[in-house]
């Protein structure tokens, strides 16, 4: 099973003081143990280190913490996508769905693989849920594993 996962996801495991937590962690779980691929695009990197970098400027966490945490997530072996094949798909989704093109590169690349598009940002989720199948809220993984893959679209 394949799924793309945001970068509001993979925080999660670094960051437990966040909802959902629970379930990233099982979700970490079934990757490291092979149940579940997790992919995203290369946006996903620079999204990390951006985040983590914000956290340790508001003194949520210490500096070497933030170090320890991109360094870890970095080596977690996520395969990324390349954002040029991307880009039209990701362009089209945010004008028809009104969201961040940042948010529409993880749908794009979604639906490019056909799989289901996990994510950790609430806003996010509560905004596409009833007009994108694909959009599924990290709290709502199980240990039985990843939601199933929703139908072409």
């Amino acid at each position: 099973m394949i799924a793309v996962f945001d970068a509001s996801v993979a925080l999660k495991f670094q960051f437990h003081d966040e909802e959902a937590t629970g379930a990233a962690g099982r979700l970490l779980a079934n990757f490291v143990e092979g149940k579940i691929d997790l992919v995203a695009p290369t946006l996903f990197t620079y999204e990390i280190v951006s985040a983590v970098h914000v956290a340790v400027n508001r003194k949520r966490i210490e500096e070497s913490v933030g170090y320890k945490a991109v360094t870890y997530l970095a080596s977690l072996g996520i395969r990324l996508y390349g954002f040029d094949d991307l880009i039209d798909a990701t362009f089209r989704l945010a004008r028809k769905h009104g969201l961040s093109p940042y948010d529409c590169s993880y749908l794009a690349l979604a639906e490019r693989i056909k799989c289901a598009f996990i994510t950790g940002d609430r806003k996010l989720y509560n905004s596409c849920r009833n007009n994108i199948r694909r959009v599924k809220w990290i709290g709502d993984y199980s240990d039985a594993g990843a939601p199933p893959s929703p139908p072409a679209s």
